[in-house]
């Protein structure tokens, strides 16, 4: 069974008198333990998917199905669930020993459980020496972690995070996406993560989603979703000298003094184009590879203008 299932998920919303589609017939599955990065730009539809997840929002038509269960039907569904966004905030003068008691209350979690349960967490995320401390006093990267553990206080199976690294500079965004993959890792918690940093999505997924005007555009995993618009990546090869020049050229490289250039197949491996090469006398001294990003990626949709996935 999914832990996720989209089906035929519509919305729209209607601003100065004017209609808009904020989704449009989007479907797709996540599999149980997996990161699932949903990509686009801003005003794409990624929030309002995540609302509708949550109840927030109400889909126009579509269903929802989380862990079995109709979204739209089952109000203990959320029980499972938990959502952190990159503008999550708590009252600044709430110490974060209030904030965790108090969530686990709402949570529902039996008193005699919740003082070893914020303990736990408070240590998984290496802040359990902050909990005296009001919010606002926190650094930022305190404060996010804070906001993880808070999240993770209801064990939730899913995890929906809505650009989590939103504002945050380049060493805490990485302290955060470090924790992403440690409570996938430590709970099997299937997370769905929107951003429109490429970088991050890159890193983190198991498989993508590219939402474009309310639609799915692409779909898979990172490296097929690449492959499906560039097909190919250079691979540059320093030599210590070239031994014929002409025989190069017949193999497909492209010779600039002792650097070879050629352009092979997304998920082809370049172990053939070195063997080939020491099998004919050349001495390799470097080698880089040159391979399209999500952000060449992201870049080359909005340009092009293409048509959603299956269309």
């Amino acid at each position: 069974m999914d832990a996720i299932k989209v089906s035929g998920v519509s919305k729209k919303f209607k601003e100065k008198g004017k209609t808009f589609w904020a989704l449009r017939d989007v479907s797709f599955s996540v599999k149980k333990g997996e990161i699932f990065g949903i990509l686009g730009p801003n005003g794409a539809g990624k929030t309002t998917l995540l609302n509708i997840m949550i109840k927030l929002v109400s889909p126009d038509s579509g269903r929802i199905e989380i862990l079995g269960k109709d979204v739209s039907s089952d109000n203990n569904i959320l029980e499972e669930m938990n959502f952190v966004s990159g503008d999550t905030k708590f009252h600044w003068v709430l110490r974060a020993d209030d904030i965790m008691n108090f969530y686990a209350m709402a949570y529902n979690i039996p008193k005699e459980k919740r003082k070893e349960r914020i303990e736990k967490l408070l240590t998984f995320f290496g802040i359990d020496d902050i909990r005296e401390r009001k919010f606002d006093d926190l650094s930022t990267g305190e404060k996010m972690r804070l906001i993880f553990a808070k999240a993770m206080l209801n064990r939730p199976k899913i995890l929906l995070l809505d650009e989590p690294t939103l504002g945050l500079d380049p060493a805490i965004a990485m302290r955060v996406r470090d924790e992403i993959k440690r409570v996938n890792r430590k709970f099997g918690t299937t997370v769905i993560l929107t951003s429109h940093y490429m970088n991050e999505i890159e890193q983190l997924s198991d498989r993508i989603a590219f939402i474009h005007d309310g639609r799915i555009i692409d779909m898979g995993k990172v490296e097929s979703v690449k492959l499906k618009r560039f097909g190919t990546y250079d691979v540059i090869i320093k030599v210590k000298k070239v031994l014929d020049k002409d025989s190069l050229e017949k193999q497909g490289f492209q010779v600039s003094g002792s650097v070879l250039k050629k352009r092979l197949a997304i998920g082809k491996s370049i172990s053939n184009v070195l063997s080939t090469l020491q099998k004919n006398g050349y001495e390799v001294l470097d080698i880089e590879t040159k391979k399209p990003t999500l952000e060449d990626y992201f870049v080359k949709i909005l340009k092009k203008g293409v048509k959603p996935e299956g269309a």
